[in-house]
């Protein structure tokens, strides 16, 4: 399956609270809305997604680059604002399929896109609502084919349009169309008799993010993530002793299919690690930060994405919070990620990472086979078989 997800508009109600990025890249939970979105649809299998953007467009491109996990990611890019018809139609042109979903980037409907595709018509996924008059009302037909789209007012029960479209490629291709217009207006309500749209009713979680008190619901919404935190030095990549530039950097046997299944497992992936090369002037922060885009990239093309990234820059003799067995850095990424410690999983080759994670709060402990001794501690934790 393949999607478009509409990315590239301004936010305006949304300005007062998230001014400095597009819309979908609002920060829920330390993570951009549009990550949730690409999450929903790694799940149901989607192989590709194009991202409609215009409105600080690098922003988005910069972040997600050409993959998403298990998603291929390609952009089209808005020059000028054409609408939400006009950039979709441009879109268009980058889809292989037949068919495609189409999302709007600042709402999150979980339907099951499996089922929505049985209905082999152009449909729009519909919400089922209750004291509404925030959005207009969709009205249908016992058969479910829709009748009209009503004007925003008071709604006892009723069904709105839940921003989730299954649409045939060449849907464009007979109509004479400007180059700017709108989906809603200037296409499926001007021409709703001859498209016959379907209504694909559900009543999953629905979240529309375009409103300041939306967008704080947001953040209990998707709070208590279960994260993964993983050692980089003896874990990701063979320690070779102070490791910091790309021809050095090797990456164990075990560690992608390890960070596969977590992923497919829903957890977050997070690396800590010490870097104290950089406090012996071994070598500069700039050079940790480089090397880790390097091996965030790698993972990208293997189907991972990695959540967060931190480290360390002391000696030990610095008696810093943030450097490992200290648990600084585990309690800054679960602060800012909001993640749930007593369903987490820690991975180190020293005792010193896990005894960070325990500290933290984190009980599945996971050791693997280091050159490190072991020395006594009053937490259990188990080898890993790698």
């Amino acid at each position: 399956m393949q999607a478009i997800i509409l990315a590239g508009g301004f936010g305006t109600r949304l300005k007062s609270m998230v001014s400095a990025v597009p819309k979908p890249m609002a920060p829920v939970n330390g993570r951009p809305f549009l990550s949730y979105l690409l999450d929903n649809l790694n799940n149901y299998g989607f192989q590709k997604v194009v991202l409609a953007v215009g409105y600080q467009k690098e922003s988005i491109i910069n972040f997600y680059k050409n993959r998403y996990k298990n998603i291929a990611i390609q952009y089209s890019v808005e020059e000028e604002p054409l609408g939400t018809g006009g950039c979709l139609k441009q879109a268009m042109e980058l889809i292989d399929e037949d068919y495609v979903f189409v999302l709007n980037g600042d709402t999150m409907f979980d339907i099951n896109y499996h089922e929505m595709t049985k209905l082999e018509t152009l449909s729009i996924a519909c919400k089922e609502m209750y004291d509404f008059d925030r959005y207009g009302e969709v009205r249908m037909d016992s058969n479910h084919t829709i009748l009209s789209f009503e004007e925003k007012s008071f709604v006892k029960n009723g069904y709105i349009n839940g921003g989730i479209y299954y649409l045939p490629k060449n849907i464009f291709s007979t109509y004479r169309l400007s180059k700017k217009f709108s989906l809603e207006k200037d296409f499926f309500e001007k021409y709703m008799y001859e498209l016959k749209i379907k209504a694909y009713l559900s009543n999953a979680y629905f979240l529309d993010i375009g409103i300041p008190q939306d967008y704080k619901q947001a953040q209990e919404d998707f709070k208590g993530s279960k994260a993964l935190f993983l050692d980089r030095d003896g874990v990701i990549n063979v320690d070779y002793g102070h490791v910091h530039t790309i021809d050095k950097f090797k990456f164990t046997d075990f560690v992608i299919e390890l960070c596969k299944k977590y992923q497919k497992e829903g957890y977050l992936l997070i690396v800590i690690t010490n870097q104290a090369g950089i406090a012996k002037q071994l070598y500069e922060e700039q050079d940790v930060i480089h090397l880790h885009e390097y091996m965030i990239n790698i993972f990208k093309e293997s189907g991972i994405e990695i959540d967060g990234v931190y480290f360390c820059p002391h000696k030990p003799e610095d008696c810093c919070d943030c450097r490992k067995p200290k648990p600084g850095l585990f309690l800054k990424a679960i602060q800012d990620f909001k993640i749930e410690v007593k369903d987490s999983v820690v991975i180190g080759d020293k005792l010193s990472d896990l005894e960070a994670g325990y500290q933290a709060g984190i009980k599945q402990l996971y050791l693997v086979p280091s050159k490190y001794s072991i020395y006594p501690v009053n937490f259990d934790y188990k080898k890993l078989e790698v």
